[in-house]
Order: structure tokens, then sequence, then C-alpha cells
């Protein structure tokens, strides 16, 4: 007796890196790169846009970080650490230890018998880079919610266009079902009517039988 072999399914291919459901963006040389970046982005959305609405389901979601909107030159770098140190609680701790220290003791101890001339002096002379420091942060952090934002809208429109496509079927589905029971309730029993009493005359007509009953 001859086996039959049963044909074994091909293993499912695993997507390349390229078509993961994420990708990242490439990380600008400056942030004045990522300025410009953001702003082709934002003069090309509408073509962007009905290039996603022609193919939506080819549409991959775009993961956007801070990182992606920050440079790489020797400025941003500065910037980037400038910010960090700024923005610590650390730094803000020991500086509201100093200067409490500095009011209590500059009396004490004798180096300071009136701190409030000479401390805020000490206090103002960094503001100006402090509050040009914090501008910086303001402007990256502005930068990756554009960048955010026109992703996030990009995946908004892949999103539209997929529920109106699952509409359109719903919708057709909807049609072919009223078809079909308007056929089953109505339009079967006068057909098998029909059908029998034309089976009943080629009967007869052939060897003058009796009709089949209905």
């Amino acid at each position: 007796m001859t086996e039959i072999e049963t044909p074994v399914p091909a293993p499912p291919q695993q997507p390349a890196a390229a078509e993961h459901s994420f990708s990242h963006y490439l990380k600008p040389a400056t942030d004045a790169a990522a300025i410009r970046e953001i702003c082709d982005d934002w003069l090309h959305l509408h073509d962007r846009a009905e290039e996603i609405k022609a193919h939506p389901a080819d549409f991959h979601p775009k993961l956007v970080l801070s990182e992606h909107v920050r440079g790489n030159s020797i400025l941003d770098k500065i910037a980037d650490g400038v910010n960090k140190f700024c923005g610590s609680m650390y730094v803000f701790i020991g500086i509201t230890i100093g200067i409490v220290v500095w009011l209590f003791a500059g009396n004490i101890v004798g180096f300071d018998h009136t701190p409030w001339p000479l401390l805020l002096t000490i206090l103002n002379l960094p503001q100006l880079s402090i509050m040009v420091s914090l501008q910086v942060s303001a402007n990256r952090a502005q930068a990756a919610s554009d960048k955010r934002a026109i992703a996030d809208h990009e995946t908004l429109i892949a999103l539209h266009e997929m529920g109106k496509q699952q509409l359109d079927i719903l919708h057709g589905q909807d049609t072919v079902l009223t078809l079909l029971n308007n056929f089953a309730s109505k339009d079967m029993p006068g057909r098998q009517a029909e059908i029998q009493a034309t089976v009943n005359q080629i009967l007869a007509a052939v060897d003058g039988g009796q009709p089949v009953p209905a």
C-alpha cells in the first residue's frame, strides 16, 4: 500500500528589519538641521497624507523621541550638558542649602555680616546664562513636540482611512445579507413551485407518468 506524503507547510517568513512597525529617525547633525527637517516635513505634509490615504495598510507608525531632534555638534553637546546640570534636583537642593547656610552662617562665622548684597550679586551673575540655557531646552522640547505631532497626524490619517474602508466593507456585507434574506424569504418558495410544475410537465410529456406531488 502506497503511503501518501502530507506536504509540510513552509515556516512563516520573519519580517525584515525595515518592515518593523516602528521606524526610528536618523539623528540630525545639528539642532538647525532638525528644525529644517521638521519644516520640510510640514511643507510636504499634504503630499504625505495623500500617499497614506492611497495605501493606509502600508503605513508604519514612527516612534519619535527627544533624541531624534538633538544634534551631534559640540555646541549641541554642551547645551545637553548645561540643560542636564541645570535641570537636576541635586543642583536645586545644593543651591537652596547654600543660600540658607550663607544667610545664617554669615553673621556667625563673620565672613559676611550683610549677606544680602553680596549673595544677590553672586546669584544674579549666572542668571543670564541660565535663562539662555532654559530657552535652548524649551526650543528642543518644542522641536520634539512638533516632530511627534507630525508623526501622530500621519498615524491618525492611516487609522482613519482604514476605519473608512472597514465601514465600507460592513455596509457591503449588510447589502449582501439583505439580498440573501429577500431571496430566501420571498423568491425561493415561488421558484420551488415553478420548478416542481416544470418537472411534472416534463414527466407527463415523456412517459405519460403521473405528476410528482409538490
